[in-house]
């Protein structure tokens, strides 16, 4: 019999279940159902209390104590009375529970569930920018004796590309506009880096890690977040509505509300502003990055000519409308 490694295992959602109910004060459990594959394993869980998310963290993705700082995080933000969805206190106190996996340890946490769903009207991204305000002024004062990764230029820029070089290698033209690029934005953070916010962020506020529900909202799935530049925060924000559409479309009511709004309750500074065109390039090459780097466990077949076409294409678009460099003659 041939025994080879595995990249990654999925756990039995009905083995799961009993599981849960010994190590969780949640009543019974009526369903645990496999919900999806992403950068973790999620899963929806319904008992007798309610209902719970479930994370199951893959290997190399969160170090334990990369978790840990994620838990601390939301029961700070839990504290301050912030509407996100919190970890869930196991029965012995604790919140990371270790699961023996073909692949390796992996730890799971639960969360408390975010009712209500997706919305892209104006009143909801004018409250999500008042609360991305607020989630920004309530982790000013967060402590965590825990290490996390920095959302920094290394993070979001170098090791993206270095992810990205082998699938380009047949593309040299590509490669170099994608080097150049990086460096240009390299330098150009750099140049005003002393001058922008720098605090405890989401990392992943795209607009479809909050649910809206009657006149509130909840956030959710702070994986992505730690210390990193408040304008990336929210520029990614930008990102995920301009994203795969043409220049025309570049200016964005959506994000005119949702920044109005945060700055009626958190101001930026002219600098935090100038670079949110800046993150939004940066935020595109490291989704790239994200993508080609987790090709073993998703599957690479799909990022082809066609996607690396698209992507590079709105990548030259973007920088070219906001003359982060120049527009080609001839």
């Amino acid at each position: 019999m041939l025994k080879l490694p595995v990249n990654h295992s999925v756990f039995s959602s009905e083995a799961l279940a009993p599981a849960l109910k010994d190590l969780y004060e949640i009543g019974d459990v009526i369903e645990c159902r496999f919900l999806s594959n992403g950068l973790n394993d999620t899963y929806v869980l319904k008992t007798s209390t309610g209902k719970y998310i479930l994370r199951i963290y893959k290997v190399k993705w969160r170090s334990i104590h990369d978790i840990a700082f994620e838990v601390e995080m939301l029961n700070h933000l839990v504290r301050k009375g912030i509407p996100v969805s919190g970890p869930v206190a196991k029965r012995d106190g604790g919140y990371i529970t270790e699961m023996d996996a073909a692949e390796g340890p992996r730890f799971a946490v639960l969360f408390t569930y975010a009712e209500g769903g997706y919305s892209d009207k104006k009143e909801s991204c004018d409250l999500f920018g008042e609360q991305v305000a607020k989630m920004h002024l309530a982790m000013d004062d967060f402590e965590c004796g825990h290490e996390r990764f920095a959302i920094d230029l290394n993070h979001l820029l170098k090791q993206p590309v270095q992810l990205i070089r082998p699938a380009l290698a047949h593309r040299p033209e590509d490669l170099d506009f994608l080097d150049s690029l990086s460096n240009l934005l390299t330098n150009r953070i750099n140049d005003i880096s002393s001058e922008l916010e720098w605090g405890v962020s989401h990392g992943d506020l795209h607009g479809g890690n909050v649910h809206f529900h009657e006149n509130s909202l909840t956030q959710f799935d702070f994986d992505c977040g730690g210390f990193g530049w408040r304008s990336y925060d929210v520029s990614v924000f930008l990102w995920a509505k301009v994203r795969g559409r043409e220049k025309e479309h570049f200016n964005n009511e959506l994000w005119d509300v949702f920044l109005q709004s945060y700055q009626k309750h958190k101001g930026l500074s002219e600098s935090d502003l100038k670079a949110i065109p800046l993150f939004v390039a940066i935020r595109e090459i490291w989704l790239m990055g994200l993508h080609t780097g987790n090709a073993e466990v998703w599957g690479g077949g799909w990022q082809n000519d066609h996607y690396f076409d698209t992507n590079l294409q709105f990548l030259r678009n973007w920088c070219e409308f906001h003359s982060i460099v120049e527009q080609r003659k001839g």
